[in-house]
C-alpha cells in the first residue's frame, strides 16, 4: 500500500505542465488570461477513457488541481466538469454517457478518495464535493451500484475509503491529514443522503465514527458533528435506535453527546430516548450531571497515553465545541413558544452549568477561558433573545470578569477585554440591549463605577449607542434611587453620574436618528444634568462645582448643534434653586430674563423671517441665566445689554431698530473675552444668525480691535484695568494666580499664542529679535542685581575666592547686620517687582492675541456667509485684515487673516456665478469708493515687501478689481490705469512690491480675456447660424 501511495507523485511530473504549477499562484484573472483559460467559457465535458492519451492526463490533470484550489468558483466549476466527465449529465442519466466501471473505480481510488488525505489549500472541500455527488448517484436514488456499477457495492466504496485514508507508519502532520482525510471521507456519505435511511449503511457509518473518535480525541467533536448531521436526515424509528448505540457506548455524558442529543430531541420531541444518563439534557433534572459533561466542551483535549498511563492535560482551543450552538438555539426556538419559560429555564442552566461550573472558584484558567467564549456566542447569537442577554451577567463571570480586565498582567487579561468588547459589539447591533446591560453592569453582580473597577471604557462607549427611544431607561437606570447600592460614598456616586451624564449630553447623534416626537438624547441628558448641578439639594457641596463645570462644559459642545437650541434653553428653564431676596439681580433681573426666554422660546410668535433671530437670542438669554448660577462677574451689564437687544431686534415682524446690530455685536464681544469654550462657541452661533442684520457700524466694531498693539497697552484699550491698576505691587498675588491657572475648569481654553489657529511655526524675525532683547535685558537686571548685592554686603562677600568672607562675617555688628538685612529686603521687593511686571507684559499679550483669535473667528463667519450672499460690506474687513498681517508678530493671527481673505475672494466668485445676487450686489456697490479702496490697497500693497503680505494683497486687490471690471460698474479703465501706474511706481523703484503681486494680476488679465474671446467665438457663431436660417427663409 505504501508502494502504491508513492507512486502518485512520480507521475505528477508528466502528468502536470509547468504552467498548470505556476498556476496556483495566479489570480483568477490571470488566469483567464492563458491559453488554459478558454475551456472554463466552453467546459470540455466529454467523458475519461480507459487509456488515456497524454492530452488526456494533461486534462484531469488541470482539472484536479483546480478542484483543490482555494477560489470557491474554479472548484466549482472542477467539480461540475469532473462528475459529467464520469457520469454524464446529472439531469439525464444514460449507460451511454457514463464511463465504464473501470475507470470510475480508478478515479475513486486513484484521485479522489487519495485526495481527501492531501493537505494541499482547499483539496478536501473540492474533492468531497465530487465524491458526495458520485455516492448520491450511486448509493442514491439512481442506484447506479445495481443496475452499471455492480463491483462498486457500498461495501466495496467504503473499503476504498479506509484504504486511501488510513495512515500506515506515519506521524505528525502527514497522520493529521490522513486522519482529516477518512473524516472528510465519512462526511461525504452522510451528506450524500444514502445512510439516513437504511440502518444497516448507517450503523456501519456510525461505527467507523466510533472507531475514528478514539483514535484521536481531538476528532470526537467532529465526528460528534457528522452524527448530528446524519439525525437531522433520518426518521424518529432509526434516531431512537441510534441513541440507544451511543448511551450504550457512554456517548451520552460527552459535549458530543449532548448535543446530538439535544438535536433529535428537538426535532423528535415525543422520541423514546435511554432512560440512562437523562431523559433531556437541558431539563432541571439533568442539570446535576450536565456541568460534568461540558466542562470540557472548550478544551482540546490531548491523546490518551497506551500502557494505563494517565492522559495528559489538553490544550487551550480558540474554536469553542458546536454543542454550544444548538444549545443557544434551543433556548431561542424555546423563547418564540414561552418567553417566561425560556427564561426560567435559561436561568437555571445558566447558573449551574456556566456560571458555578466554568466560573467557580475551583475552576480552572481553561474552564474560565472557555467560559469568556461562551459568554461572546451567546452575546453575539441571541439577537432577538433579551431574556437571554440578561441573565448572562452572572455572579461568578463578573467577579472573573472585573477581576481580570483590571490589569493587564493577569493570566486571563485579553479573554476578559474581548468579552467586554463583545458586549459592545452586541450593544452597537442592537441598542435596545443598553438598558437591560447598563442594568447588569451597575447591578448587585457588577459596580456603579463600572470602568475604574476594570480601567477601561466600557460603559463610555456603550453610552455612545443610546437612541431617543432608550434615553429615557438609561437616564431611570443611572440615576440610582438608593445611593448605598452603588457601594459608592455620596461624592463619588455624584461624580460618577456626572460622567455619564457629560457622556450622553456629548454624543453627537446621526441625521437618521432624528426622531420625529422631538426626543434627543444629549437635549435628554443635559436637562437632568443641570438639574443634578443647581437644582438637586442631596448634592454635596464639595461635587457641586465639578458637576457645574461638565454642565457648562456639555452646553459647550451642545451649542455647537443648532437643532439642539431648544433643549438647552429648556435646560436652563428647569432650574430650580434658592436665590438671596435681597440680591437685586435675583429679585428683579433674572425673573425678566426668564419672562424674555419664555417668550423668545414661543413657537406661535415666530415667523420663518424671525425664527432664527429670535432663536439665537434665546440661547444669548439662557447662557446668561447659567453664568447668573455660575457666579460670574458684570452679569447685570449683560443682562441690560440683552434687554437692550431683545427689544431691538425680537419684534414679531423681524424688523431692526437703527443700532441694534451694535448692540449685539458688543454683547458678543464681552462674551468672547471670557477665557470660556462655551462663550466662543455660542458668540460664533448667534453671530451667525445675525451676519445679514450688521451694519457698518457694528462691523467697525469688530475690525477696531484688530489694530490696537498686542501689548500692555492694547489690553489697556481693550478692556477695563481699573482692578488691574490696584494690584500689589510687591506680586503677593503672583502664587495665587498661579493657582488659579491650575484650578480652570475643562471650559476654560487656554491657547499658545505661537501655535493657535495654526500648524505653521513661527519663524520671523521679529519674534527672534524680541527673545534676543529679552536676554540682554535679563542679563542687564542680573548684573545689576549683583552690583547691588555687592553694596548692601560688601564686595568680599560676593567673593568666592575669599576665604575669609567666614571671618569677616563675624565681626560685623548687630546694628549693621540689621541694616545689610533692611538693604536685601529691598532689593529682592524690587526683584520681585521687575519678574512680576514681566509676568504682566506676558500675560497682556496672551489675552490681546487671544482675543483677536476669537474676533477673527467672527470676521471669518461675516465673510464666509454674506460675501456669497452679495454684501458690500465684507469689503470693508479688507484693509483692517491686510494691517494686522502686517502688524502682528503672532504668525498665526496672519495665517488666519488670510484664510478669511482668502474666502472672500471665493464668496465673491461664488455670488459672481449666481446672475441675480450678482445683480443686487453691483445695485448696493458705490463704485467711487470701491475705486478708492483699491487705490488704498495698492497704497498697502508697498508698506510689506514680505512674501506672504503681497500674497494676500494681491488677492484682495484682484477681488476688488474684478467686480470693478464688470459691465456695470464700467471701471475697467480706471482699473487697468491704476496697475499700470503702480506698476511704473515699482518700476522707478519709489516703492517696494513683491513681482507676485503684478504676474497675478497678469494671470487673471490672461485667463479673463480667455472667456472673454470664448464668448465672441460663441457670439459668432450664433450670428452665422441665424444668417443661415434667414438665407433659408428667402
Amino acid at each position: 500500500m505504501a508502494n502504491k501511495r508513492k507512486r502518485a507523485p512520480k507521475e505528477a511530473p508528466n502528468d502536470v505542465q509547468p504552467t498548470q504549477k505556476r498556476s496556483k499562484s495566479e489570480t483568477p484573472a490571470t488566469n483567464g488570461a492563458t491559453t488554459k483559460s478558454k475551456p472554463s467559457k466552453t467546459p470540455n465535458k466529454t467523458l475519461f477513457t480507459e487509456s488515456p492519451s497524454r492530452e488526456d492526463r494533461a486534462r484531469e490533470a488541470d482539472l484536479y488541481d483546480k478542484l483543490g484550489r482555494e477560489d470557491a468558483d474554479e472548484r466549482i466549476e472542477a467539480a461540475d466538469i469532473i462528475i459529467s466527465s464520469l457520469l454524464g449529465s446529472c439531469s439525464s442519466f444514460s449507460e451511454a454517457e457514463s464511463v465504464a466501471e473501470p475507470i470510475l473505480r480508478r478515479h475513486l481510488e486513484k484521485r479522489l478518495f487519495r485526495g481527501l488525505a492531501s493537505g494541499r489549500n482547499a483539496s478536501r472541500l473540492g474533492f468531497s464535493l465530487v465524491i458526495t455527488e458520485i455516492l448520491n448517484q450511486l448509493f442514491g436514488k439512481k442506484d447506479l451500484a445495481s443496475s452499471k456499477y455492480t463491483g462498486l457495492t457500498f461495501d466495496q466504496v467504503r473499503k476504498i475509503l479506509l484504504r486511501s485514508t488510513t495512515p500506515i507508519g506515519m506521524s505528525g502532520q502527514e497522520e493529521r491529514n490522513h486522519y482529516f482525510g477518512q473524516l472528510f471521507g465519512i462526511e461525504c456519505f452522510v451528506r450524500a443522503g444514502i445512510v439516513a435511511e437504511d440502518k444497516q449503511k448507517w450503523f456501519q457509518v456510525l461505527d467507523l465514527l466510533f472507531e475514528l473518535s478514539q483514535k484521536k480525541s481531538w476528532l470526537k467533536p467532529q465526528c460528534g458533528f457528522i452524527i448530528v448531521q446524519a439525525v437531522s436526515q433520518m426518521k424518529q424509528g432509526l434516531a431512537e435506535e441510534t441513541m440507544q448505540k451511543l448511551a450504550d457506548q457512554g456517548y451520552a455524558k460527552t459535549p458530543e453527546g449532548v448535543a446530538i442529543w439535544i438535536a433529535a430531541l428537538d426535532r423528535f420531541p415525543d422520541m423514546k430516548v435511554p432512560a440512562q444518563p437523562w431523559r433531556h439534557p437541558l431539563a432541571a433534572s439533568s442539570l446535576s450531571g450536565l456541568p460534568a459533561a461540558l466542562k470540557d466542551s472548550g478544551r482540546e483535549a490531548s491523546n490518551e497515553e497506551v500502557g494505563g498511563k494517565k492522559p495528559k492535560q489538553g490544550n487551550w482551543t480558540a474554536q469553542l465545541h458546536f454543542v454550544w450552538d444548538l444549545i443557544l438555539a434551543h433556548f431561542a426556538k424555546l423563547g418564540l413558544k414561552s418567553e417566561d419559560d425560556a427564561s426560567e429555564q435559561f436561568k437555571q442552566f445558566w447558573s449551574r452549568v456556566v456560571d458555578e461550573g466554568f466560573f467557580s472558584k475551583n475552576a480552572s484558567d481553561s474552564q474560565k477561558f472557555s467560559g469568556f467564549m461562551i459568554f461572546q456566542k451567546m452575546l453575539e447569537g441571541a439577537a432577538s433573545c433579551q431574556f437571554i442577554v440578561k441573565t448572562l451577567f452572572s455572579k461568578n463571570l463578573m467577579v472573573c470578569l472585573m477581576n481580570q480586565a483590571a490589569k493587564e498582567d493577569r493570566y486571563l487579561h485579553r479573554a476578559a477585554i474581548k468579552a467586554l468588547k463583545a458586549i459592545e459589539v452586541a450593544v452597537q447591533t442592537n441598542p435596545t440591549f443598553l438598558p437591560a446591560i447598563l442594568k447588569e453592569l451597575f447591578g448587585k453582580h457588577g459596580a456603579y463605577n463600572f470602568d475604574q473597577r476594570t480601567n477601561t471604557k466600557t460603559v463610555d462607549k456603550l453610552l455612545q449607542h443610546t437612541t431617543p427611544d432608550t434615553v429615557k431607561t438609561v437616564l431611570k437606570t443611572l440615576q440610582l434611587k438608593d445611593i448605598s447600592k452603588s457601594d459608592l460614598d455620596e461624592e463619588k456616586y455624584y461624580q460618577a453620574l456626572g460622567n455619564y451624564l457629560f457622556r450622553l449630553a456629548s454624543i453627537q447623534p446621526e441625521s437618521s436618528e432624528a426622531d420625529d416626537s422631538g426626543k434627543s438624547v444629549p437635549g435628554a441628558a443635559i436637562k437632568v444634568l443641570t438639574e443634578l448641578a443647581y437644582s438637586n439639594k442631596s448634592v454635596p457641596e464639595s461635587i457641586r462645582e465639578n458637576l457645574r463645570t461638565r454642565s457648562t462644559s456639555a452646553f459647550a459642545k451642545l451649542v455647537r448643534r443648532p437643532e439642539d437650541f431648544g433643549f438647552l434653553c429648556e435646560a436652563i428653564l428647569s432650574i430650580e434653586t434658592e436665590v438671596d431676596p435681597d440680591d437685586e439681580v435675583a429679585g428683579t433681573v433674572l425673573p425678566q430674563a426668564f419672562e424674555r426666554l419664555k417668550d423668545l422660546l414661543d413657537p406661535s410668535k415666530a415667523t420663518k423671517a424671525t425664527r432664527e433671530s429670535r432663536q439665537a437670542l434665546a440661547l444669548l438669554h439662557a447662557v446668561g441665566v447659567l453664568q447668573f448660577y455660575n457666579q460670574e462677574p458684570d452679569i447685570m451689564d449683560i443682562f441690560e445689554e440683552l434687554e437692550e437687544c431683545y427689544e431691538k431686534l425680537a419684534k414679531e415682524d423681524g424688523g431692526a431698530e437703527e443700532g441694534a446690530s451694535e448692540f449685539l455685536v458688543e454683547s458678543l464681544l464681552a462674551m468672547i473675552a471670557r477665557p470660556s469654550a462655551l462663550m466662543r462657541q455660542v458668540s460664533q452661533q448667534v453671530f451667525e444668525a445675525f451676519t445679514g442684520l450688521v451694519s457698518a457700524e457694528a462691523l467697525k466694531l469688530l475690525t477696531d480691535p484688530l489694530a490696537v498693539e498686542e501689548n500692555d497697552k492694547g489690553r489697556q484699550t481693550l478692556f477695563s484695568t481699573e482692578d488691574e491698576d490696584m494690584m500689589d505691587v510687591d506680586g503677593e498675588d503672583d502664587n495665587a494666580s498661579d493657582n488659579d491657572e491650575e484650578e480652570l475648569d475643562s471650559d476654560v481654553e487656554i491657547v499658545d499664542i505661537e501655535n493657535a489657529g495654526s500648524d505653521v511655526p513661527d519663524d520671523s524675525s521679529s519674534s527672534s529679535s524680541d527673545s534676543e532683547s529679552e536676554a540682554e535685558e535679563e542679563e542687564d537686571k542680573d548684573e545689576a542685581l549683583l552690583k547691588a548685592l555687592s553694596e548692601a554686603l560688601g564686595p568680599r562677600a560676593l567673593d568666592p575666592n575669599n576665604d575669609a568672607a567666614s571671618d569677616t562675617a563675624s565681626d560685623v555688628s548687630d546694628s549693621e547686620m540689621l541694616a545689610g538685612d533692611a538693604n536685601l529686603a529691598q532689593i529682592f521687593k524690587l526683584r520681585a517687582k521687575t519678574t512680576s511686571k514681566k509676568q504682566q507684559k506676558k500675560d497682556a499679550k496672551e489675552t490681546v492675541v487671544n482675543f483677536k483669535h476669537r474676533v477673527l473667528d467672527l470676521l471669518s463667519i461675516f465673510v464666509k456667509k454674506e460675501s456669497s450672499n452679495g454684501n458690500p460690506l465684507t469689503f470693508d474687513v479688507l484693509l483692517p485684515l491686510l494691517n494686522l498681517i502686517r502688524t502682528t508678530t503672532v504668525k498665526p493671527l496672519a495665517n488666519k487673516s488670510h484664510e478669511i481673505i482668502s474666502n472672500f475672494s471665493k464668496g465673491l466668485k461664488k455670488a459672481r456665478n449666481n446672475n441675480a445676487p450678482e445683480a443686487e450686489t453691483e445695485e448696493k456697490i458705490d463704485a467711487d469708493s470701491l475705486l478708492e479702496m483699491l487705490i488704498d490697497l495698492h497704497e498697502e500693497a508697498s508698506k510689506d515687501p514680505s512674501h506672504a503680505f503681497a500674497k494676500a494683497v494681491s488677492t484682495a486687490s484682484l477681488a476688488v478689481a474684478a467686480v470693478l471690471c464688470s459691465d456695470k460698474l464700467g471701471k475697467t479703465e480706471e482699473v487697468f490705469l491704476l496697475y499700470a501706474k503702480t506698476q511704473l511706481k515699482w518700476f522707478q523703484g519709489e516703492v517696494k512690491i513683491q513681482q507676485a503681486f503684478f504676474s497675478d494680476w497678469l494671470n487673471w488679465c490672461q485667463s479673463h480675456a480667455a472667456v472673454a474671446q470664448e464668448l465672441k467665438e460663441k457670439e459668432k457663431e450664433k450670428e452665422k447660424e441665424k444668417e443661415k436660417e434667414k438665407e433659408k427663409e428667402k
